[in-house]
């Protein structure tokens, strides 16, 4: 059939995000959306994570593991059974807003170490559930990420 043809480095990225999402919703109750103008975040307040669909496979991927961070800094574990650690301690300079929020430098500090921590637990995940990542790939994805909030700084 014309058209239906996925490809195999797509098929693989889909069954990844897959894999995150199931362990989202089975270990945090996180569900997860996609839009076409999603602005990839995690909003704890609604349990949700929200995906911009226009990128390809794998940017969805490193953005889901990626936003899975956060949920693993702000819950505090990666699996049930690991000791439960308070985010407010980790991060108390952190104003309610996040990046929506200026704040001071205290703040600002403390959301650019979230979201340098996020992508770490989002390796970190990432390696948990078996997912190779193109180191190479997923570098250039996180550092063009964090750019814009060492700009915001």
């Amino acid at each position: 059939m014309k058209g239906q043809k996925v490809s195999y480095k797509k098929e693989k990225a889909i069954a990844h995000i897959n894999r995150v999402e199931h362990y989202l919703q089975w270990e945090h109750s996180v569900e997860v959306e996609y839009d076409r103008d999603g602005t990839n975040e995690y909003r704890p307040n609604l349990s949700r994570i929200e995906i911009n669909s226009r990128q390809n496979y794998t940017s969805r991927l490193h953005t889901l593991l990626h936003e899975a961070g956060h949920v693993i800094l702000r819950k505090g574990r990666v699996q049930q059974f690991e000791p439960k650690k308070s985010f407010k301690k980790g991060f108390p300079h952190m104003k309610t807003g996040g990046s929506d929020v200026r704040g001071n430098w205290d703040h600002r500090i403390d959301v650019l170490r979230e979201e340098v921590l996020a992508w770490e637990k989002g390796e970190e995940l990432a390696q948990y559930l078996s997912i190779k990542l193109n180191k190479k790939v997923w570098s250039r994805h996180r550092n063009e990420a964090l750019k814009t909030y060492v700009k915001w700084i």
